[in-house]
């Protein structure tokens, strides 16, 4: 059986669900922030359990685990007193402990794999030292430092967050940070590095971006296209929501694919999605490595049938 840890929101996982019924694939879908409504746990040293409605789970019977998109444990029952936390604190326990009978390489990916992939800046040293190019890059709180690297790539620099960019507002709009070129009217008030740590690299003039999803065996390249107002390939290709993208499936060359296998072996990892973009002489550079990265908008999109590769790797045998 396969295991889906996910939230009851998540998109994604409601796009592949009737594919896993189409293809015969048993499978359980837990949703962290409705879970407690409905499951119970049991444990001796030798059995774990669990009972969700007609389902009753033990960790032999957990062929795979897709840690897709799990949240903090929800209950309305809990209100926010003291002892509601303990009581969503011992669910918590108690879940991860039935989890944490199964073997590692039933996960894609294990939670531990994730964190060990997550961080954008290692992600580069990581990248680089497999034999990715990688942009030039700089993290500072020197105001003048960010000055000389400004100069330094000619002017052609872009600024972009290192968390994932998305401001939550209790009043107004959300909004996303996107990475952005550094103008001359911004170093008017580069002083504002010094509240915060600001990564800079150099821009690269690219002739497209490519999104590749690798499955364990499976690698799905797709070239995303997208212009700006002077007819370029666009800074970040997800502005406009990526209503005007133009998607085509591409091959890799042989050595980004050797690379990329041996980034997911460093990382443990059997899924990914990994941002690169190609500039005008054909040379590949590794932007980032998203553990957990969505990938269903491009099968939507008509480009890629990733979805298959699930239903391969979660077929058993």
């Amino acid at each position: 059986m396969l295991l889906i840890l996910t939230n009851s929101q998540d998109a994604t996982s409601d796009y592949l669900i009737p594919i896993l019924c189409d293809s015969g694939i048993p499978f359980l879908r837990l949703d962290t922030d409705t879970l407690v409504d409905g499951l119970s746990v049991s444990y001796t040293p030798y059995k774990p359990v669990f009972r969700l409605k007609d389902s009753v789970v033990t960790p032999d019977l957990v062929s795979h685990i897709w840690y897709r998109r799990p949240e903090r444990l929800k209950d309305d029952r809990f209100d926010e007193t003291s002892e509601g936390t303990f009581a969503l604190n011992e669910w918590s326990e108690a879940v991860e402990g039935f989890l944490a009978h199964v073997p590692d390489n039933r996960w894609m990916n294990h939670p531990s794999a994730n964190a060990s992939a997550s961080n954008k800046l290692e992600q580069l040293s990581t990248a680089s030292s497999l034999g990715f190019a990688i942009p030039d890059t700089l993290l500072t709180q020197d105001p003048e430092e960010a000055r000389e690297f400004y100069e330094l790539h000619g002017q052609n620099v872009v600024v972009k967050p290192m968390s994932n960019g998305y401001i939550e507002r209790e009043k107004g709009t959300d909004s996303l940070i996107y990475t952005n070129r550094v103008t001359g009217s911004d170093l008017e008030s580069i002083d504002d590095v010094l509240h915060c740590p600001t990564l800079f690299q150099r821009f690269i003039m690219k002739s497209t971006d490519v999104r590749i999803t690798v499955i364990d065996q499976a690698v799905h390249a797709v070239e995303l296209y997208a212009q700006d107002s002077e007819g370029k390939q666009r800074c970040d290709i997800r502005r406009n929501n990526m209503t005007d993208v133009e998607y085509k499936l591409t091959e890799l060359p042989e050595e980004i694919t050797t690379m990329i296998r041996n980034l997911m072996a460093h990382y443990r990892l059997r899924f990914a999605a990994i941002d690169m973009v190609v500039d005008f002489d054909g040379k590949w550079h590794f932007l980032e490595v998203n553990p957990n990265g969505q990938w269903a908008w491009m099968d939507l999109a008509g480009a890629s049938n990733i979805a298959h590769s699930f239903v391969e790797a979660f077929t058993d045998g």
